[in-house]
């Protein structure tokens, strides 16, 4: 049994929630609610999603940038990366069997989720340090950023990029991972990451408009909860303890990231 697509707005608001929380496009959440629970056709879904992404991540990215949550200077070298990925991607699919395409992404991913664990307990070792240094140091967005984070900025974003091209996904894992590892604070990962999947979502859905059919129903009943859930949703973070979302925020990325790869062979 499917549910009637007017139930559309109060699932996106749900969805919404969580991605101004949590951080990502909501691509992947998109796609599966709309074949799974609204019998929605797997071509449409996909259009549909990416078409939804832009409000929303545009909404979310707006009520963080007022939050402070954002650090442009490193999101747009994902943002460059990410639009050469798209570009990518949508040719790739085009030669390469979807589901090697899913198994060569179920790798990388692993290797990103292993790499965070790791970031993480180093991250640990040192906090007690970056706390007494936290007042005296400047924060990342005035710091010059390094030749270092200038490639990992670029060949995160460019993996998220190609998973947008090639599965029609938003491309947030590589996009949170990328964030985490250059050292941005949780609430600041959520924040710029849906910056950058805003401008990726774009080319997402210009390169993707030729292979299927936007039902704009589908994706104006969408966008209307998923754009009042992105707005809520940043307001709603100002309430809760910044330390406890810290402590929530990394193991969710890391387990989030891994489930993803997981899923991806199968």
């Amino acid at each position: 049994m499917h549910l009637p697509i007017y139930l559309l707005p109060v699932a996106g608001l749900v969805i919404g929630l969580l991605i101004s929380l949590m951080g990502g496009g909501g691509g992947v959440f998109y796609v599966g609610m709309l074949t799974g629970l609204f019998a929605v056709s797997m071509d449409q879904a996909v259009s549909v999603s990416l078409a939804t992404i832009i409000p929303t991540t545009l909404a979310a990215s707006i009520s963080h940038y007022r939050a402070g949550n954002v650090k442009p200077k490193i999101g747009f070298l994902l943002v460059a990366g990410g639009i050469i990925g798209v570009v990518a991607g949508s040719y790739l699919v085009t030669i390469i069997p979807i589901k090697v395409l899913k198994i060569i992404f179920g790798i990388f991913l692993l290797v990103m989720g292993t790499g965070m664990v790791i970031s993480r307990k180093k991250k640990q070792g040192k906090e007690e340090i970056s706390e007494n240094r936290q007042l005296e140091e400047p924060n990342n967005e005035s710091k010059p950023i390094s030749k270092l984070l200038i490639v990992k900025g670029l060949v995160f974003g460019l993996l998220g990029g190609l998973m947008s091209g090639m599965l029609g996904a938003s491309g947030t894992p590589p996009i949170l991972a990328g964030l985490y590892s250059m050292g941005l604070s949780s609430l600041e990962v959520v924040g710029t990451s849906v910056m950058v999947l805003f401008f990726i979502a774009i080319t997402g859905v210009l390169t993707h408009s030729a292979f299927g059919t936007l039902n704009w129903l589908l994706v104006i009943l969408l966008a209307s909860g998923t754009i009042t859930g992105a707005i809520l949703g940043p307001l709603l973070g100002k309430r809760i303890n910044k330390k406890a979302l810290e402590k929530f925020y990394g193991p969710f990325f890391i387990v989030f990231i891994i489930l993803m790869a997981i899923s991806m062979f199968f």
